[in-house]
């Protein structure tokens, strides 16, 4: 009981997450994370899914994947939020990448081609950290950093990857059908899966580490939430004011003061306000545009004012993370 005890202080469980058992596997039961973690893989997924309009069958196989198999890991691997967004956010990446990919080098490849190849290195991954649990959990649960001796093994990962990418920009030249391009895009993609099934520790390392650094700075911020509200605050009160400036100097001139897509016309209290945001940002967008100089100097006082107040508000909020530290 002594060496038991003394084992447990050794290797304590990070807050909110269970203890292992004896054989040092932790027990089947829901993170109080793992909701959360679930619900913004499938978020992210589902927001890239249906701006890549593939369809509701690339959507929902998507979904369905990613939400079953990730609901799975969260449970086995209970990281916290912070894990989980951070994985999310991965997953969103990689669906970004895929499509890319597909679209350069397999535009004419179908459907279902395109479903296994998003689905295969996915599946490698979570097959990869169950094939190694004890070992997953374990960097899983280490709440610090790791040093960069982990950065070699990671490079020859990605550098296989970026490898096969490589070859498969070759392959429009050849001018393939839909089926041999649908059988190379799968085949490149178990290409990818079998480094990542074989780096999947070092995967895993990275994901850990900005998870950390995700959770230190959402500490920071919320140390710096009042400072910046403050000055949102001002800065929408600028907005709202010169966006009335802009609107009664209209309303009360003969002609128009403004040209919408090179047109004199005459601007709402919305157009006012949406011109006032683009000038205090100085986007220049250029849909809207001043025409008499009475407005055009009200810009100017308005982009001056905004500067200052940026200024104003980043040394504020620099001031408030030093007292804070």
């Amino acid at each position: 009981m002594v060496h038991e005890a003394q084992q447990h202080r050794a290797d304590p469980a990070p807050p909110g997450q269970p203890r292992p058992g004896a054989a040092g596997q932790p027990p089947l039961r829901l993170d109080r994370h793992w909701l959360r973690s679930v619900l913004a893989t499938l978020g992210l997924v589902a927001l890239v899914a249906g701006a890549i309009g593939g369809g509701w069958g690339f959507t929902l196989s998507a979904l369905a994947v990613f939400g079953v198999g990730f609901g799975f890991f969260y449970l086995l691997f209970p990281g916290g939020a912070h894990f989980g967004v951070t994985v999310a956010n991965f997953l969103a990446v990689y669906a970004c990448l895929f499509v890319f990919f597909r679209q350069a080098n397999f535009p004419a490849a179908s459907h279902p081609a395109s479903i296994v190849g998003l689905i295969l290195p996915v599946g490698g991954f979570l097959i990869g950290c169950l094939a190694r649990r004890r070992q997953i959990l374990a960097i899983i649960r280490t709440r610090r950093p790791r040093d960069f001796a982990h950065l070699p093994r990671l490079m020859r990962w990605l550098g296989g990857t970026l490898a096969v990418g490589a070859l498969s920009f070759a392959l429009p030249r050849f001018a393939l059908g839909p089926g041999a391009q649908g059988l190379l895009l799968v085949g490149a993609m178990a290409a990818i899966t079998g480094f990542v099934a074989v780096s999947v520790r070092d995967v895993v390392v990275v994901l850990r580490d900005v998870a950390v650094i995700f959770e230190n700075v959402t500490a920071r911020l919320d140390r710096l939430l009042i400072p910046m509200l403050a000055f949102l605050t001002f800065y929408g009160l600028l907005v709202v004011v010169f966006g009335c400036l802009y609107r009664i100097a209209d309303l009360t001139s003969p002609l128009p003061q403004f040209a919408l897509h090179g047109a004199p016309a005459r601007i709402d209290f919305a157009d006012a306000l949406y011109y006032s945001v683009a000038a205090i940002t100085t986007l220049g967008i250029g849909d809207i545009t001043p025409t008499t100089p009475l407005v055009r100097a009200l810009t100017g006082v308005e982009v001056v004012a905004g500067v200052l107040m940026l200024l104003f508000g980043f040394s504020e909020i620099m001031r408030a993370r030093g007292g804070a530290s």
